[in-house]
């Protein structure tokens, strides 16, 4: 679907972020993957990737809480002189479960530093390469926890918000450049931020949704690579829910 294009995966070595990298290596898409460690593993995951879609695959190391790393990485990256055509901001973090009250500021402004500020970051220093070639394509990945649908820290869900705020204003920004952007909000997910429920509060949450699921870190893939295709070529600014039909709040309050 995108063979031969060149994307950046930011929070590729997990979750959401490793289903992107995995799909778009199948897709024929080479890659650079930000991870914020070294991982034996990722790496030969990677290699794997490379040899069995013939792409190429960068790892590329950037702790995403420091703009001047994020500065002097990407710096790195678009020395490179190649092409780049999609951005896939998908690096989150949340801050251990607790009330708001006894939450450090520091936790507060890491989250809100990873999460939105980093996304924002990399999206500034992309478009100029982007807009040199007059077409780009930049997906954020939200969440549905930015609609105030579920039970996230209050500076996960606003940095969540606030990215799909920037989505907004960035896509009708840069549509006159052929740069489209868009988000994708996922609810419930296999990933490791489900760790903060116990049993029985995930159990309590998926009984209350549309389709009584939790989602596969693959069907959140599989709706960014439709961003990044031609198929969506008319969307932008737009923020699709992937959220297995949302919280029946009939069932919830019954």
């Amino acid at each position: 679907m995108l063979r031969g294009k060149n994307v950046i995966i930011t929070g590729a070595r997990t979750g959401i972020g490793l289903a992107c990298l995995e799909l778009f290596a199948q897709n024929g898409c080479n890659c650079w993957a930000v991870v914020h460690r070294q991982d034996e593993k990722f790496l030969s995951v990677c290699q794997q990737l490379s040899n069995n879609f013939n792409i190429w695959i960068e790892p590329v190391f950037i702790d995403l809480g420091s703009p001047e790393e994020v500065q002097t990485k990407m710096k790195e990256i678009l020395k490179e002189k190649k092409t780049i055509d999609v951005l896939v901001n998908a690096a989150g973090i949340v801050s251990p479960s607790r009330l708001f009250s006894m939450t450090p500021i520091d936790d507060i402004r890491r989250v809100m530093e990873v999460n939105f500020f980093s996304a924002i970051e990399m999206s500034q220093l992309v478009i100029r390469s982007m807009m040199r070639q007059k077409k780009g394509n930049i997906i954020n990945i939200a969440s549905i926890s930015a609609y105030g649908e579920d039970t996230s820290q209050m500076e996960y869900a606003a940095s969540k918000a606030a990215l799909i705020c920037a989505t907004k204003k960035l896509g009708r920004e840069l549509g006159p450049f052929g740069i489209r952007v868009n988000a994708v909000a996922p609810g419930l997910t296999e990933t490791k931020m489900l760790d903060e429920f116990n049993e029985e509060k995930l159990q309590q949450m998926v009984s209350v949704l549309g389709l009584q699921r939790v989602g596969n870190p693959k069907e959140i893939a599989q709706t960014v690579l439709f961003l990044a295709s031609e198929n969506s070529s008319f969307i932008t600014g737009e923020t699709i829910k992937a959220d297995g039909g949302g919280i029946d709040f009939r069932k919830m309050f019954s």
